[in-house]
């Protein structure tokens, strides 16, 4: 019951436990002074300092609760009963009266400080439960807008599918037509070089409605036990002559030994090679691009360090949204099409920018094949 209180007085600070104990022993004298020093004919002053003995034990016990109220009351009998022996040895009556207000202060110390604690317990639960509720709501509305970035995605993506269908074949169409234009067309020939414009803008569209179809098509990976090590290290090297073009140099930086993870080896190299391809192309050479895999358990993580412009924190917050880019010529998929495979893993992908310069993409993947669904 009183193993509470006693915690209390333990966690106040020094400061607080000399202030309020010497507050108790002086106020605890100086009303024990009073009753020596006044004459026992002031009867009434006599009773008045009765009462003001209960202000030091009310407060002892408020402040420590029921422990602090019997030590005030035991000091407080300590001073008061000497008096009661000294100056009122000829009234036995009125020395009872005194005598049961002895026990009335231990009675009032002990009630008052076990209210108290259970008060102040109880404003401890509705505390919690308030922290409790405030959190629930918090990750109901999160939960909420999740849903409905959810939707807006799933929408997104049907609008994309259903684009990317309905391009597609005319592409294919148009293609072909412009590869007969080619054969026939004389080199050197305005025909052959608006052929070759076309050319390479009828690729450029069959990557964008290649990445439309992958955003928008099914995301179920295929585990299996791989080794995250050389999915990084294949990844830098088939970015190494654009790395190099840029000046940009790629660092793999592996921390400890990283075991073997369940995982889908295509999906996830698409995302680390999407993540890092980001970095190299934030980064104004020269300059370096770090990779980092660490284990932080449960989970595998890889650091994906750059050293360009940054992101904005209001680009941050969008960064992960389709369709959204910084760059002239983006389509802003990548990053969208890279969380959602990551997701599936039942992993988590995130950004944190930098100040003043760079930003750092975190990938974590769990250990356990039973987080990732099994193997």
């Amino acid at each position: 019951m009183f193993a509470p209180e006693v915690d209390r007085w333990r966690d106040l600070p020094r400061r607080h436990h000399l202030a309020r104990g010497a507050g108790i022993l002086v106020g605890t004298a100086g009303i024990a002074t009073l009753h020596y020093v006044t004459d026992a004919s002031h009867l009434a002053l006599h009773e008045i300092y009765n009462y003001l003995c209960y202000v030091p034990v009310i407060f002892a016990a408020y402040w420590y609760g029921a422990w602090g109220g019997i030590v005030a009351a035991t000091l407080t009998a300590a001073l008061f009963v000497p008096h009661i022996r000294s100056a009122w040895t000829g009234n036995a009556a009125y020395s009872a009266s005194l005598y049961a207000q002895v026990v009335a202060f231990h009675v009032i110390g002990v009630t008052v400080g076990v209210l108290v604690g259970a008060q102040r317990r109880l404003a401890g639960r509705y505390r919690a439960a308030a922290s409790s509720l405030e959190r629930a709501n918090r990750e109901l509305r999160e939960s909420q807008e999740h849903l409905r970035r959810a939707d807006r995605l799933s929408a997104l993506g049907e609008i994309a599918a259903g684009l990317a269908h309905e391009i597609k074949n005319p592409l294919a169409s148009v293609k072909g037509a412009i590869e007969i234009i080619t054969s026939r067309a004389k080199p050197e020939s305005p025909e052959a070089e608006f052929a070759g414009i076309a050319t390479k803008e009828i690729a450029r569209l069959e990557g964008l409605v290649g990445e439309f179809l992958s955003y928008a098509g099914p995301h179920a990976p295929t585990f299996r036990l791989q080794d995250l090590h050389k999915i990084v290290t294949h990844v830098a090297a088939l970015l190494h002559a654009q790395a190099e073009q840029k000046g940009v140099t790629v660092v793999s930086d592996c921390t400890g030994d990283i075991p073997l993870i369940p995982l889908d080896q295509e999906r996830i190299t698409q995302v680390v090679f999407n993540v890092v391809l980001n970095a190299i192309q934030a980064t104004d050479g020269p300059g370096e691009v770090r990779v980092c895999e660490s284990v932080e358990r449960p989970w595998v993580v890889i650091d994906v360090t750059d050293q360009g412009a940054g992101i904005a924190p209001a680009h941050a917050e969008r960064i992960f949204d389709p369709f959204f880019t910084t760059k002239p010529k983006g389509t802003g998929l990548g990053l969208a099409i890279s969380q959602r495979i990551v997701e599936a893993h039942h992993g988590t992908i995130e950004v944190r920018p930098h100040v003043p310069r760079g930003s750092t993409f975190r990938i974590r993947l769990p250990l356990s094949g039973e987080a990732a669904g099994g193997v």
